[in-house]
């Protein structure tokens, strides 16, 4: 992989080096193939994936623009879908370990120690001797 990488920076190089690109486009470029050679040496196969979609859409641009031969972008497009092809040869990074939750249900929420209302503890009526406390006489 690293050798096609490196063939594409210099055929990417070589094909910007007309008089027909834009220096500032050929420095842009070079910057955009280096992003994708630097994701797909650390193995990093969305990061490559995403540099060269980077680079695609710079071509696009800059034959928009003017300021990119279309030999020069048919060249470098080229080079680029080979890089592409090593790139999808890196493998995918590994699922993520599963989440486990675990969810506990509130406690029921407390009444308030309102007599009056019926909530909370309820206290005994009088004092126990009856006859509105003057006892059982």
């Amino acid at each position: 992989m690293r050798r096609i990488l490196l063939v594409a920076l210099v055929v990417l190089l070589a094909g910007c080096g007309s008089q027909s690109t834009d220096p500032q486009v050929r420095e842009q470029l070079i910057a955009r193939v280096d992003a994708v050679k630097t994701a797909a040496l650390h193995g990093d196969r969305g990061a490559a994936e995403a540099a060269l979609g980077e680079l695609n859409r710079e071509i696009a641009a800059a034959q928009a623009r003017g300021t990119l031969a279309p030999d020069n972008a048919r060249t470098i497009l080229a080079a680029a879908d080979r890089v592409a092809e090593d790139v999808r040869t890196i493998p995918l990074p590994a699922p993520p370990a599963p989440v486990i939750v675990t969810v506990t249900p509130n406690p029921p929420p407390e009444e308030p120690d309102d007599p009056e209302r019926g909530g909370g503890p309820q206290k005994p009526h009088g004092n126990g001797r009856g006859n509105n406390g003057k006892g059982d006489h």
